[in-house]
């Protein structure tokens, strides 16, 4: 997959995570500090490394949706699960008019209707 099309899901997946909470006594220049230094310790992802990760951190998103572990989603799953675009675009993605999207489903969609596809 290109990079130009993973990065949107990967946002979106990120989005989709709980912030983690804040220590109200910590000055946020001291948050930001340690946020910077962390940013150093682990290179940038590019390339294949990049794909790799983004599309397991969508993975793992599209399971956690998948409340009843069938390996697929429904339409009202995908919105309950923070997958907006996925109800959205749902018909298109359904090409075999099921009811349920398969995460193979999904990464077919994306791959043929660009990165777009998923911030719409």
């Amino acid at each position: 997959m290109r990079t130009a099309l993973l990065l949107p899901l990967l946002a979106l997946a990120t989005l989709a995570d709980a912030a983690p909470l804040r220590d109200p006594a910590q000055p946020p220049s001291a948050v930001q500090r340690a946020a910077q230094a962390q940013n150093r310790v682990r290179p940038a992802s590019v390339g294949a490394t990049l794909d790799s990760e983004a599309e397991s951190h969508l993975r793992a998103s599209f399971d956690a949706a998948d409340t009843a572990h069938r390996g697929t989603l429904s339409r009202a799953e995908a919105q309950a699960g923070g997958f907006g675009w996925i109800a959205n675009h749902f018909d298109a993605i359904d090409t075999r008019h099921a009811g349920r999207v398969s995460f193979d489903d999904v990464r077919r969609y994306l791959k043929t209707h660009g990165a777009n596809a998923a911030t719409r």
